[in-house]
Parts: C-alpha cells; structure tokens; sequence
C-alpha cells in the first residue's frame, strides 16, 4: 500500500498560491480594461453633436469602430 498524495496522482499541477494570486490580478485587469471600454463606447454614442464636433470624430465613424473595431 502507498501513501502517495491524491495530487501525485492525478495529471492536474499542484497550483502555487502566488499563480492564483497572479491570475486574479490579470482577471481583475482585464475585467476594468473591459469596463473602461464599454463605458467610453457608451459615452461617445450618447455625446452631443457639438462635441463630437469639437473633437472631430463624425458620429458613423464612431458606430463603425464600435461594430467592428478599430483598424490599425
């Protein structure tokens, strides 16, 4: 009889508390980035014309990089 540890056994790495750690804060990175995103995606489809205008962004170019994105 062994007395080998169910992690020994298994094909699954034992997961190190600082890689947990680590994948939070990119998680939680990610999900602000996405956040600030959809937020200014908002703000600029509910601007006033004037300043759109002022900025000089035409309001088809903001619905365009929105649907598909901007293009580099």
């Amino acid at each position: 009889m062994t007395h080998t540890p169910l992690v020994a056994t298994t094909n699954i790495a034992p997961v190190s508390g600082a890689s947990v750690w680590r994948w939070l804060a990119l998680f939680a990175r990610k999900w602000v980035n996405a956040r600030k995103l959809s937020r200014d995606m908002e703000f600029l489809r509910a601007a006033p014309r004037e300043r759109l205008e002022d900025i000089g962004i035409e309001r088809r170019d903001i619905d365009i990089i929105c649907r598909e994105g901007r293009q580099s």
